[in-house]
């Protein structure tokens, strides 16, 4: 052979060998994952790998998504891209049993037809075309549920909303719910709130009577603000969460709601104005006053206010506040993705309790700001000017929403209540068998409709706080499958230069307040100028000599010039700045790598011609 053939056909073959050895390696090693990313972007969690191992049958997946339509979106691209790997991750973690396949659906085609019918969710592009992207799965009994469209923001529940896919396909029948209330939301009440139309809708709710002497079975239980409970229905409480391990507790010091008027222009008849548990909540490691409610001065929800002479002025009110995202569980499924807030009703503050084999998780709790009052002050509506008077800052900020987790001892230890003939000693339950999963909120008055939703009489119903969201996201971890309780909020994908960020906020703060000082003294002067000139023409009329005044005002367009040309210079400074920070990040991240490489090469070229030489 030629030696001049001899470089060109070995670069050829390594590149041939390198092209089938990736072809191979992804046919046969697909199944095989490493996932070195820091938060584990590619790595499934043990409750969805739980609910993948349970599959009976096989699952078909179809991923519809429109190319062409996104291809002018690139954030819709990259989150298609992880979505894409996703579904294709737990397509090969399921050994076969989900069929994933990709439809990119045409206009006017069968594929388009069958996503209308489906029900996914369209998004109107520029251009007036229509973009797809969402996920239909069926079953071998053509049982479907549908992931409408798949939101960027929403990523961190990505995984939670795959495996519920799942969880629901695997499941006959509509989980039962058990739901015990004081509230006037009843069916025999007239129209339910948005709230019990929701529940109905998801789930086979069954009301619990409030001289209950038995509990449904019910995958899970939820007791909201409930009546006045005696020692043998805390029992039935008690065991319920011992044997079956989920429950979810809204109670609350101050129900407006439960005091609300009804058509005959009174309260209900057993209505209260503050719920508790007893002894229940202490087992659950958690503590709970219904004596104190929680308020917050720097949350607080705009409302009308009479004041003392008269008029009525819009004012932030601490009793009434919004939790938004700072102060929400960013690791919880069930509040990672809440952007709009939570609107709260002079609600109760959880304490934790330090239990050996008990996990509580914060989920919503007030500002650094928070503070707590007495109920009995709450309960004479009084108004800001009053709550700001002696408001006292609490150490840290109040706990309004936990879940607990763990196993859990009864609050019975002696065993049921004595002479009570509905109770056997011998069925007395002391310890839970599995872990239980307890989901407390210290309100009842957040599921009310006046506190998220808005009805306009052109746009109908929106929902102006994510109230109904949280509840339902609460709801359906605990009612659901036991395995999606495990599952966790995910790191997005796209991960924020936050140092970058920090250092173009700095700058950009050095240069707003320089930049304010400088607009200050520049309409101060032009005010003053403004006013000169004014009595200048005042003295013209009048035949006065107004030669100080002239001095006065050419001394401020001089002044005026200096400080706009000083903040002109500011403005240069701050976008010199901007522009170093750039260039010195792309020559560390772009330049600085292959430079790097570069010198290395020349380096060791030199070292083994002075090892030859």
């Amino acid at each position: 052979m030629k030696r001049s053939l001899y470089l060109p056909l070995m670069v050829l073959s390594l590149l041939v060998l390198f092209l089938a050895g990736n072809q191979l390696a992804g046919q046969v090693f697909r199944a095989w994952r490493l996932d070195l990313t820091e938060n584990g972007l590619y790595r499934l969690s043990e409750g969805s790998e739980e609910i993948m191992d349970r599959l009976s049958e096989p699952v078909e997946w179809r991923f519809y998504y429109s190319r062409a339509e996104a291809a002018q979106y690139p954030a819709i691209r990259a989150y298609a891209t992880r979505v894409r790997e996703m579904l294709q991750a737990y397509a090969d973690r399921s050994g076969g049993l989900i069929r994933l396949t990709e439809i990119d659906p045409e206009p006017f085609s069968a594929d388009e037809d069958a996503v209308i019918a489906a029900g996914l969710t369209p998004m109107p592009t520029e251009s007036g075309e229509t973009l797809y992207f969402g996920l239909v799965a069926r079953n071998s009994v053509d049982d479907q549920a549908v992931i409408p469209l798949f939101r960027e923001d929403s990523e961190a529940r990505l995984e939670y909303e795959l495996t519920r896919l799942l969880s629901d396909l695997d499941r006959p029948a509509r989980p039962r719910l058990a739901l015990l209330t004081s509230l006037p939301i009843t069916p025999d009440n007239g129209a339910p709130n948005r709230f019990v139309r929701e529940l109905a809708g998801a789930y086979d709710l069954v009301w619990i009577d409030p001289d209950f002497e038995a509990l449904p079975d019910a995958e899970a239980l939820l007791i909201l603000h409930p009546p006045e409970l005696d020692r043998s229905q805390l029992y039935l409480i008690d065991q319920y969460a011992l044997t079956r391990g989920r429950v979810l507790a809204f109670l609350d010091p101050m129900a407006h709601l439960a005091l609300r008027p009804g058509p005959d222009g009174l309260p209900p008849v057993r209505a209260r104005r503050a719920s508790d548990l007893g002894p229940l909540l202490a087992r659950w490691g958690l503590a709970y006053d219904p004596q104190t409610v929680a308020m917050d001065r720097s949350l607080g929800l705009p409302v009308e206010i009479v004041e003392a002479d008269g008029r009525s002025r819009r004012r932030a009110y601490p009793l009434w506040f919004s939790a938004g995202p700072e102060q929400m569980s960013h690791d919880d499924v069930a509040t990672a993705t809440l952007d709009l807030g939570v609107n709260f009703g002079s609600p109760g503050r959880i304490e934790v309790i330090g239990l050996e084999h008990v996990d509580v998780t914060p989920l919503v709790s007030t500002s650094v700001d928070g503070a707590i009052l007495d109920a009995d002050i709450a309960a004479g509506a009084p108004g800001p000017d009053a709550l700001l008077q002696d408001y006292i800052v609490s150490p840290e900020p109040l706990i309004l929403a936990a879940r607990s987790s763990g196993v859990f001892e009864t609050a019975f230890p002696d065993g049921p209540p004595p002479g009570d003939i509905l109770f056997s000693p011998a069925d007395h339950v002391e310890q839970a068998l599995a872990p239980v999963d307890i989901t407390v909120v210290a309100d009842a008055d957040w599921l009310d409709d006046n506190f998220y939703v808005r009805n306009d009489p052109a746009l109908g119903e929106s929902l102006v706080a994510d109230n109904l969201i949280l509840v339902m996201n609460l709801i359906d971890m605990t009612a659901g499958d036991p395995a999606l309780i495990s599952l966790r909020s995910r790191t997005p994908s796209v991960r924020p230069m936050s140092r970058v960020e920090r250092l173009r906020e700095t700058a950009e703060a050095r240069y707003i307040e320089v930049q304010n000082r400088l607009e200050t003294e520049i309409a101060e002067a032009e005010t003053r100028l403004a006013a000169l000139t004014l009595q200048g023409a005042t003295s013209a009329l009048l035949g006065s000599n107004g030669s100080e005044a002239r001095a006065e005002a050419a001394g401020l367009r001089e002044q005026i010039a200096e400080r706009r040309a000083e903040l002109r210079a500011v403005e240069r400074d701050f976008r010199r700045d901007i522009d170093a920070l750039n260039a010195n990040l792309q020559f560390w991240t772009i330049g600085f790598p292959p430079a790097l490489i570069i010198l290395a090469g020349i380096a060791g070229r030199l070292f083994r011609r002075r090892r030859r030489a």
